[in-house]
């Protein structure tokens, strides 16, 4: 893989393994944008960035080589993703998902952002996840000018805690506006950190998160997977639920698929929800 700097973009020749559609619209994140022209547009670590395909060269624009230490990390761009396809390919149903998904790659996301988004996310779809997620950013986030439009960066905890209850409420949070803004205390408070969670092995910081209000086993694994790496988690909503009661019959599809995926489980379960919710069948 090579890459370089050319007018203000980053240029990324050699990656295999990565598709734009698959890994921003795989239902992990919420605030990229796809563009008339088959280019996402996102907002991530208080920047907006614009990604191109150009046939398999990727171009990053508004984007240094300062900016690659924090985008590798971001869209995960060491991991070996041909070895992971290679093992889980082993599973006819995942040999399947994969010829669907091939392109997905999980992002490692901000811990406050992807906390906040996650408890958002319950009893919700992506396209109202998204709207209420942006609806946030606007309110209590710093704007961001970029090629004559106004973005605006996920807002800080400092920043979110301006909001109560109430004006969480006026965003359309329902229920969920209580849960944030407890979720805002437990970070302010020093409770719940992205330093604690990655100390304590994978049961114990389950059993913090959980400990949140608001904060139950999706949401919770979900937070894990895509902001603090823990890969060894299967997420399961209701398409994953679906596919893995359609396809193994089981009455626990979380244990289940743990038990057969291990630590390449997250990614199992990404090609899974993508490929059965492709289908949009039941």
């Amino acid at each position: 893989m090579k890459v370089y700097e050319e007018n203000n973009s980053l240029i990324i020749e050699g990656l295999e393994h990565f598709n734009l559609e698959h890994t921003f619209l795989c239902g992990q994140c919420f605030r990229w944008e796809q563009m008339d022209d088959g280019s996402f547009t996102g907002v991530t670590g208080g920047k907006v960035y614009q990604i191109r395909d150009l046939g398999g060269t990727f171009v990053i624009d508004n984007a240094t080589y300062k900016d690659y230490n924090y985008l590798k990390k971001y869209l995960d761009l060491e991991r070996d993703y041909g070895k992971i396809k290679q093992t889980l390919s082993k599973n006819e149903l995942l040999k399947k998902a994969i010829n669907v998904g091939w392109g997905i790659r999980i992002l490692r996301q901000d811990f406050f952002e992807t906390l906040i988004s996650y408890i958002i996310s319950q009893q919700n779809n992506i396209k109202r996840i998204t709207k209420l997620v942006n609806a946030l950013c606007e309110k209590y986030g710093k704007p961001i000018f970029y090629k004559g439009k106004t973005y605006y960066a996920f807002p800080t905890p400092e920043e979110l805690s301006a909001a109560a209850i109430p004006d969480l409420l006026q965003l359309g949070l329902g229920y969920r506006a209580e849960y944030v803004y407890y979720a805002v205390k437990d970070v302010l408070s020093g409770r719940i950190s992205e330093e604690i969670l990655l100390d304590l092995p994978t049961n114990e910081a389950r059993k913090l998160l959980l400990s949140m209000k608001g904060v139950g086993d999706k949401v919770c694994d979900c937070i894990m997977l895509f902001s603090l790496g823990k890969s060894g988690l299967f997420p399961v909503d209701v398409w994953i639920r679906r596919v893995m009661e359609e396809n193994y019959s089981s009455d626990n599809p979380k244990e289940a698929g743990e038990a057969m995926f291990g630590e390449l489980s997250g990614f199992a379960q990404q090609y899974l929800f993508y490929y059965r919710r492709s289908q949009k069948v039941g």
